[in-house]
């Protein structure tokens, strides 16, 4: 190779490094990350987001318009569990009674331990109605997850659906998109997926003291005569079991539409987290960018980087000019 070629390679690489330099490092995989790409992503993200916003919005106002119905699942729910109750009522027989005074050798002792017993396979059976409630958080969870499977890509993390497809996202969402900065889908994702409507934090202090007439001691409570029997067991035992049915059935109906109105309180905190809190928006573009061919390597890099690199419109031209002197190098050279 003579002098002069030497000379011109020389000028050339010392004339456009510092633009080369520009470049940020790319693996070969990240090859289809031009120009072109971006600003088809940026076009396809801004139209998902607009989606996104309008669906969560049309849900939402769906919900404030049924925030005071009944809760069809939890209505289904307590008239079977109330069936159930009247039908199983853990209350002996005479015979049992007299059988078990022979050998407490005391009708109060007697009374008192099954009223306890009976009002124990009463609640047994209203924890039943923690079925109700589970399907109704279920499909206020799922409507959510329908949404992010239609109108995103983040089917593509998963095959589950509902609440497993909020599970999943709370997980795998990291705990920063923004470098620094604590990932506020990443929250909104984990209350959501960590909530949970049961009977006993729901219902069960509620109705409580509808059964204090099962329950021994209490002004409630009917007393046995001075000469008392099996029978008079017996009978206040059916009675006191029909009036705490008839109770827990009045006090359940006044709570049918509260799930109703919680699905609307879980729903809006979750579109205020998700849609309506400042630079979410930022967190969904970066999160679905990782689900992009070719993005996972490139989010590794600083965000001043990322950043630079997708807003700069001379991107793409420090790229064809240092591709264009490249070849002008090997040009030179005399193979």
């Amino acid at each position: 190779m003579n002098t002069n070629i030497n000379s011109n390679i020389t000028d050339i690489i010392d004339q456009h490094l510092p633009l080369i330099e520009k470049i940020p490092n790319k693996a070969p995989e990240q090859a289809n990350l031009d120009s072109p790409s971006i600003a088809l992503f940026e076009q396809n993200f801004m139209q998902l987001w607009q989606e996104i916003t309008h669906s969560f919005e049309k849900l939402l106002q769906e919900v404030r318009k049924k925030r005071q119905n009944v809760d069809i699942d939890l209505k289904k729910q307590v008239e079977v569990t109330l069936q159930v109750c009247r039908t199983y009522t853990g209350i002996p027989s005479i015979d049992e009674i007299e059988r078990r005074v022979e050998i407490e050798n005391s009708y109060e002792i007697v009374y008192e331990k099954y009223l306890n017993e009976v009002r124990t396979y009463f609640l047994q059976h209203l924890s039943s109605l923690d079925d109700g409630l589970k399907r109704s958080l279920e499909q206020v969870k799922s409507q959510i997850a329908e949404i992010l499977i239609t109108k995103t890509e983040l089917g593509k993390l998963t095959d589950s659906k509902g609440s497993e497809f909020i599970k999943i996202l709370a997980t795998e969402i990291p705990d920063q998109l923004i470098p620094g900065v604590p990932s506020k889908l990443k929250v909104a994702f984990q209350i959501l997926a960590e909530l949970e409507l049961n009977y006993r934090e729901f219902i069960l202090y509620r109705i409580r003291p509808h059964l204090d007439g099962l329950t021994p001691q209490q002004a409630q409570t009917l007393k046995l005569t001075i000469l008392p029997s099996a029978e008079q067991v017996f009978l206040n035992l059916k009675i006191a079991h029909a009036e705490s049915v008839r109770k827990c059935e009045k006090a359940l109906k006044q709570l049918l539409s509260e799930p109703s109105q919680v699905a609307f309180a879980i729903i809006e905190e979750f579109v205020d987290r998700t849609i309506r809190t400042a630079d979410v928006e930022n967190e969904w573009r970066i999160l679905l960018q990782k689900l992009q061919p070719g993005w996972d390597d490139f989010l590794f890099q600083p965000e001043q980087i990322q950043r630079e690199w997708i807003n700069s419109p001379q991107q793409n031209t420090y790229a064809n000019i240092a591709m264009s002197e490249v070849d002008d190098i090997f040009a030179l050279i005399d193979f």
